[in-house]
């Protein structure tokens, strides 16, 4: 049975549920945010920057809505909403100190933020890790559709003034929802901070309401495979030494 399927059937038999928690903490559920971000973080830590909605029920209580499948999402929503597509286990992680609610409006399921914790520790002591929950597998990269100068033109313009870029790239990140995001990838030394703090400053200015702008590094392997499907709108012009 799926996912959707052992849940209709936990509700119904307490012999099911074990199987259900055991399928669902190694399976990738969606949550609605605002605008997903990937950060430039080490691997440890973790790539991803969500704001998750919140939703209240009828006495006042407070639940962050996940969802089995990206259709239960879009009957729960029932318009466009930003979702990420995330382990479910790295969810519980992410907001273990709150409480959560699987496929709101209809067959569903509460967890309190001591469930949640019980989940966590249990999966600790089995040692069961968030098994699906890698960047580099579920996201994939494609030059964009539309052209992009209203964001290129003024990027070159500040990054010819960095002696720390080699080459700039642009690309069309798509990652757990149907909208893609635009990601920016720097060939660079130095510090990404230093350079993407000042870089998302001056170029958000130009970019639309309607698009979501993400930086990355090229020492990342998500920045290798961003920009290895597209050419450099920006390459540093070599000094007459370095020729």
């Amino acid at each position: 049975m799926n996912l959707d399927e052992l849940l209709k059937a936990a509700i119904t038999d307490t012999t099911k549920r074990s199987q259900f928690l055991q399928t669902l903490i190694k399976s990738d559920v969606y949550v609605i945010c605002n605008k997903p971000v990937i950060q430039e973080r080490s691997r440890e830590e973790g790539g991803i920057q969500l704001e998750l909605i919140t939703i209240q029920n009828p006495y006042g209580d407070i639940f962050i809505p996940f969802f089995t499948s990206h259709r239960a999402l879009q009957r729960f929503a029932k318009r466009y909403v930003d979702c990420y597509k995330i382990n479910c286990l790295r969810l519980f992680d992410l907001i273990q100190s709150a409480s959560a609610v699987l496929n709101p409006n209809s067959y569903g399921k509460e967890f309190t933020s001591q469930e949640i914790k019980s989940i966590l520790m249990i999966a600790r002591n089995l040692k069961i890790k968030a098994i699906s929950y890698n960047d580099e597998e579920i996201i994939e990269y494609r030059p964009c559709e539309h052209s992009m100068s209203h964001i290129t033109r003024p990027a070159v313009k500040f990054l010819s003034k960095q002696p720390n870029v080699d080459r700039a790239y642009i690309t069309e990140m798509i990652k757990g929802c149907e909208k893609p995001q635009i990601l920016m990838v720097l060939d660079m030394m130095g510090s990404t901070r230093k350079l993407f703090v000042p870089l998302s400053k001056y170029v958000s200015k130009f970019v639309k309401s309607n698009e979501q702008l993400c930086f990355i590094s090229m020492e990342q392997n998500m920045g290798k495979k961003a920009a290895s499907v597209v050419e450099p709108f920006y390459v540093r012009k070599k000094h007459y030494f370095e020729k």
